[in-house]
């Protein structure tokens, strides 16, 4: 079985990535679908303490996210997304058993926050869309789906673009 990591983020624009699977792979058996999203980090002394006791309890239950925290808000974004892609993936054709999502906490840049999920998860294609960027801001800030491109090893990119 193939195994495809979608790195999502919570711009309208990441969801093209999904109907371009729903038109590529519709009816293809063998695929399990990682949904991906990489939350920002924020200092737990900003947070209130009952958000970081709930995020402590996650802790337990996800140890790769020990010793990171992220506000409230950001994960709401990231279900709701998660939860869009998931409707659309199942309008699309694809069972419920074939999609999982997984998160992380930016701990580096995300485009190796993707590169590693994606290699720990032992995924043969990463899925991702392209922002958009001008060229120059692509030039000083530089560009996920470039780095994932350039960085991958064993295993296949897509990029969808606009």
């Amino acid at each position: 079985m193939e195994h495809f990591i979608v790195a999502l983020d919570d711009t309208p624009g990441s969801l093209k990535s999904i109907h371009y699977l729903n038109r590529t792979l519709k009816g293809v058996k063998h695929v399990q679908l990682t949904l991906f999203h990489v939350l920002d980090t924020a200092s737990p002394n900003l947070l209130k303490k009952e958000e970081v006791r709930r995020i402590e309890r996650i802790h337990e239950e996800q140890p790769h996210l020990s010793g990171y925290f992220w506000t409230a808000e950001n994960e709401q974004r990231m279900l709701d997304t998660f939860h869009q892609a998931r409707l659309l993936l199942l309008e699309g054709g694809f069972p419920e058993e074939q999609i999982r999502t997984h998160y992380s906490v930016q701990f580096a840049e995300v485009a190796q926050v993707i590169l590693n999920e994606a290699k720990a998860l032992q995924c043969s294609t990463i899925v991702l869309g392209r922002r958009g960027l001008g060229r120059v801001k692509e030039f000083f800030l530089g560009s996920v789906s470039n780095t994932v491109t350039k960085f991958a090893r064993n295993m296949t990119v897509w990029v969808v673009d606009d």
